[in-house]
């Protein structure tokens, strides 16, 4: 395949967590590409193009089956570049994956987490891991197993391999890492709400509790209200993207994981409107990107939760966490700002449309 990008179809899915494949299909076709998300559906109502849509009725799941499976069939013949996400392909087991490279396709796979994440070695490596938290040992080892066992046959297919997260870079062989991105047009900065009774007003928003390591946020939180600290929680679970959205603006501080080593979609929205944001960051991970040094996020991990949350209430917290939720902004549109991540992607889009197969 060669030629220019622009002449091309790009198609992303079929999973649209943290509304990248929605996200990005619409800034592709903001410049001049044409481009489609087609995702699984979202009990989040993430912004999308064409809903794959189920049911737990017998009758309207078979027919959903076979609407999907031909939207799925039109766009195998419709699309040049298939830009596939957490290791789905539009057909069951990757059977599809062998037929792209036969007539000249390109295929991206990103990983977006445990679909790449190998729970033994997280375990064997690291003294906190979300995976730990997630699933027990015997269901872990089996996850390895199919991890291993799929991304053995993918890699012989795949084009180009994205992880969405430093996190994922060692387990992905020959991985780049592309930053999660947001449409920062749709998040305002915002400066913090006045203090009501002098009362911080904290919010975490686990879409998984094991994940996001909330039990130890929990437990330090009300150790810290126990002796006297004015916290607010707002626990925020099974809401809409919309809805969280707006939760957002109502907190002082956000926390989002300190188990796993890194931050997401989560983190970089809240930072976005001008929250300073609490998640563990393993530093290590800083050597496969070149803006670690550049994060105005609070390190802390379970270990370090409750002091470094404590000592922040202590000093002056409100001025502390209006100058941070500045830079926190800043960042994000320095490096999470999806028209610039977008121009990553066309560039490297470019590159393979432009070699030789």
């Amino acid at each position: 395949m060669t030629g220019n990008i622009k002449n091309k179809k790009v198609f992303h899915g079929l999973v649209n967590y943290g509304t990248q494949s929605g996200i990005f299909a619409n800034k592709l076709r903001e410049n001049n590409i044409y481009a489609q998300s087609v995702t699984f559906q979202d009990p989040f109502k993430r912004q999308t193009d064409i809903v794959l849509k189920g049911s737990d009725n017998f009758i309207t799941k078979i027919y959903f089956y076979v609407l999907n499976l031909i939207i799925k069939i039109n766009c195998f013949f419709k699309f040049d570049i298939f830009h596939f996400y957490y290791g789905k392909t539009l057909l069951p087991n990757q059977i599809d994956l062998y037929f792209y490279k036969l007539l000249g396709k390109k295929v991206i796979m990103e990983y977006l987490g445990n679909d790449i994440q190998l729970y033994g070695v997280s375990k064997e490596k690291y003294k906190f891991t979300n995976v730990t938290h997630m699933m027990t040992e015997d269901e872990g080892l089996i996850a390895d197993q199919n991890i291993l066992k799929r991304f053995s046959h993918e890699k012989k297919y795949i084009d180009k391999t994205y992880v969405c997260a430093p996190l994922y870079s060692e387990f992905a062989e020959n991985s780049e890492v592309i930053p999660l991105a947001i449409d920062i047009n749709q998040f305002n900065y915002t400066p913090l709400p006045p203090l009501v009774d002098n009362t911080i007003k904290i919010m975490h928003a686990p879409t998984h509790r094991g994940f996001k390591g909330t039990s130890f946020i929990i437990e330090a939180i009300e150790k810290l209200k126990l002796e006297g600290f004015q916290i607010e929680l707002d626990l925020v679970e099974g809401v809409t993207h919309q809805e969280l959205i707006n939760r957002y603006k109502n907190c002082h501080l956000f926390i989002d994981q300190i188990l796993g080593g890194w931050y997401g979609t989560a983190t970089i929205e809240a930072m976005a409107i001008g929250r300073p944001t609490m998640v563990f960051l393993r530093e290590e991970y800083f050597d496969y990107i070149n803006w670690g040094k550049e994060i105005p996020i609070i390190n802390v991990n379970p270990d370090t939760f409750y002091n470094g949350l404590k000592q922040l209430l202590i000093n002056n917290p409100f001025e502390q966490l209006n100058v941070l939720g500045v830079k926190s902004r800043n960042f994000i549109e320095t490096f999470h700002d999806a028209d610039l991540v977008t121009q990553k992607l066309i560039k490297d889009y470019q590159k393979l449309i432009s070699s030789s197969n």
